[in-house]
């Protein structure tokens, strides 16, 4: 590794602690906060349950009186949502369905299948203990309990446990602004005519789907061709409205790179070299208050990069608590892989489960920054360590998922062994 280039964990720091985080505050309905940062601490106003209340269809009985083949009398029946406030009579029985509130003097309730109807009551088969099938008051939350910390991203569960508990919204950080832009001459929008040398820019929608997920703002400046005066203005623009803007391409050593140019004489460059691959060419920066990220042109770096630098340091302006990399687990290589070490290597590859549910793993052979396809296909990234010359196949090696899920049968690549020490700037 050059002595110029930080490694990811190097960077990731630099980034963070580089990061602002945004205090401003709004309250949302629960409806629209799913993916949202909890901006207080948050406490419960009522128990769950409201009262003792039945785990099960059966009867409320006291257990005292249960005996071997004698019958309870069935007094009444209660059912979730009514309203009146029974009193288990001695020598009876109240048949009971979940939910419903305990009546007063029960202390069990026996299930359906434990009990056998007779004309003279119902007859309990299995004596209960005490206490048994009962839920009680406060059992799952008390009130001044704490339901959620500042800084949580609001997930579907959280927003179940804030509805219970009669809350209609929550106070909320305000979304962040997100600029995207690309750069580059060639590149031309989706959906207009192409003309010679020119080809389609993807890495805007690419980052925009990426980001998602964080619930953020985003501005779309659009493509701007490879002038300095243009790449100036747009980004003196974004660095009055929004607040971090990432932008692709111009970021290398490119004669038409100026990107890095440009932020360093309206603001500063902290570092632009980090040793992953692909993505070495990662420029982080600052314009006034607005953060800038510079990722690479290739878009297999520019969504490598994204992932593994961009998320975190969304995570921290918006104030999460738990900003975490990105889920590695390990799994078992298909075939040997050679390589020159230096940078730490994200291959993209395809995870599959064995018919013993032992999780494998095969890289792509095409590793090149460039191939886009390389990452369509594949449903995870593969983790060499910077220092490895290779790896055989068998071998132990960390895979970041790009979801949960993955196929219960290996796929149809070759298996043959081969190298990924082709030159690759990105």
């Amino acid at each position: 590794m050059s002595s110029n280039w930080l490694s990811l964990e190097a960077a990731l720091q630099k980034a963070l602690d580089a990061t602002p985080i945004v205090t401003d505050k709004e309250t949302v309905p629960l409806s629209q906060a799913s993916g949202r940062i909890a901006a207080n601490d948050i406490y419960a106003i009522l128990s769950v349950p409201p009262w003792d209340n039945s785990a099960m269809d059966g009867y409320a009985v006291r257990t005292d009186e249960v005996k071997e083949d004698k019958p309870l009398s069935v007094q009444s029946t209660i059912t979730a949502g009514m309203q009146e406030n029974a009193e288990l009579k001695s020598g009876s029985a109240i048949k009971i369905m979940t939910g419903a509130p305990i009546p007063l003097g029960a202390d069990a309730v026996v299930m359906v299948e434990n009990t056998r109807s007779t004309e003279a009551g119902v007859i309990v088969t299995q004596k209960p203990s005490l206490g048994e099938n009962i839920r009680p008051k406060a059992g799952d939350i008390a009130p001044n309990q704490k339901l959620v910390a500042k800084g949580t991203r609001l997930a579907p569960q959280h927003l179940m446990l804030l509805a219970s508990q009669g809350m209609a919204d929550v106070v909320v950080i305000k979304k962040i602004k997100v600029g995207l832009v690309a750069t580059g001459s060639e590149l031309v929008q989706p959906g207009a005519a192409l003309s010679q040398a020119q080809i389609y820019e993807s890495n805007r929608i690419g980052v925009q789907a990426l980001l998602s997920e964080y619930d953020v703002d985003i501005v779309d400046f659009g493509i701007v061709k490879d002038d300095k005066d243009a790449l100036r203005n747009i980004f003196t623009k974004a660095s009055d409205s929004v607040d971090i803007m990432v932008s692709s391409g111009g970021v290398s050593v490119g004669e038409a790179d100026f990107v890095k140019e440009i932020i360093a004489s309206l603001g500063f460059i902290d570092f632009w070299k980090v040793a992953i691959k692909p993505g070495k060419p990662f420029a982080l920066g600052k314009i006034n208050t607005t953060l800038f990220c510079g990722l690479p042109g290739n878009p297999v770096s520019a969504f490598v990069t994204a992932k593994l630098l961009v998320t975190p340091i969304i995570q921290k302006m918006q104030g999460q608590s738990d900003i975490r990399p990105p889920l590695a687990v390990p799994a078992t290589l298909t075939t040997t892989v050679k390589r020159r070490p230096g940078r730490r290597d994200f291959q993209r590859a395809t995870m599959f489960y064995d018919e013993n549910f032992n999780l494998h793993v095969t890289p792509f052979r095409t590793q090149s920054s460039g191939v886009m396809t390389s990452i369509t296909s594949a449903n995870c990234l593969m983790v060499i360590d910077e220092n490895s010359t290779g790896l055989e196949a068998g071998a132990s090696v960390p895979v970041i998922p790009f979801t949960l899920a993955a196929p219960d049968k290996a796929p149809n690549l070759p298996k043959a062994n081969y190298s990924t020490a082709e030159k690759d700037s990105e």
